[in-house]
């Protein structure tokens, strides 16, 4: 299955140079001891940000800073809260990074965003941007076909828009990539006691899962590969005939559908920022 393959591909790239310490690289460097390391919870005024963790290091001249937001803000907005935190250094740092979260991500698996000082600002918006939301928005809004949901994705999946809709009484799969891409598989809706089911036709391990709160799994087996953020504000879309209920019996892996190239100048869906704590 593409879409699951893309998730995939993304996550490893991420690990593989990730503003964020992976597992290992965290471990390594408790092991090491550093001079000054704290972890806070801390709220801001409004609410509109608050900070998760607060880790530094004397000894590598380093302050690796986890933001979570409210909502997704403009890169202007990124960096005037970026700021504000590299204000609170008690003691000047070589390298300050401040990774940006959105809620329900989980902090250490993939920022949305990241600010780097090193010494001068750069900022690098891995998911999707909100510009990229509006849009998202505006064209879900102008969709007339039934749907089962709208989602975007985001960090460790590849970013994008991802659509179930239904065609009479098949249901279809359509993700659309930032870098212009686009897969369509159709699905076969299964009984799961978790909410609703919908595996590809064709068979196979992966399949997405509809929390009955309407949140989106991205799975692979008992394992949940990624999570999709329910876009709000969207009409009822007309009610269709419901998905007949059926039992996916092929458990061998699919051959990834083609996928429709719409942009001449795209860029990789799952470009990884770089910066790895564990590598100074």
């Amino acid at each position: 299955m593409q879409t699951f393959a893309l998730a995939v591909l993304a996550l490893l790239s991420l690990l593989a140079g990730s503003l964020i310490e992976p597992p290992a690289a965290k471990a390594a460097g408790k092991s090491k001891a550093p001079a000054n390391t704290t972890a806070v919870a801390e709220s801001q005024p409004g609410e509109l940000y608050r900070i998760a963790s607060d880790e530094a290091s004397s000894e590598t001249s380093r302050r690796v800073v986890a933001v979570v937001l409210a909502k997704r803000l403009a890169e202007a907005e990124i960096g005037r809260i970026a700021d504000i935190v590299r204000a609170k250094e008690k003691a000047p740092f070589e390298r300050t990074i401040v990774n940006f979260y959105l809620p329900r991500m989980k902090i250490g698996e993939g920022a949305w965003a990241a600010a780097i000082y090193n010494p001068g600002l750069k900022i690098s918006i891995v998911g999707l941007r909100l510009d990229e939301e509006q849009a998202a928005i505006a064209e879900a809004a102008n969709d007339q076909r039934p749907r089962v949901g709208v989602w975007l994705t985001a960090p460790p999946a590849a970013p994008g828009r991802l659509t179930i809709y239904l065609d009479g009484a098949r249901a279809f799969a359509e993700w659309r990539l930032r870098n212009g891409d686009k897969s369509v598989e159709e699905l076969i809706e299964t009984r799961d006691p978790k909410g609703r089911r919908f595996a590809t036709k064709t068979g196979g391990a992966d399949y997405y899962l509809i929390t009955w709160n309407g949140e989106l799994e991205l799975r692979d087996g008992q394992s949940i590969i990624a999570t999709g953020e329910k876009l709000i504000g969207l009409a009822e879309t007309p009610a269709a005939k419901p998905v007949p209920l059926a039992a996916v019996k092929q458990r061998s892996r699919v051959a990834a559908p083609k996928t429709v190239q719409t942009s001449s100048n795209a860029t990789d869906a799952g470009r990884a920022l770089s910066d790895n704590p564990s590598r100074n």
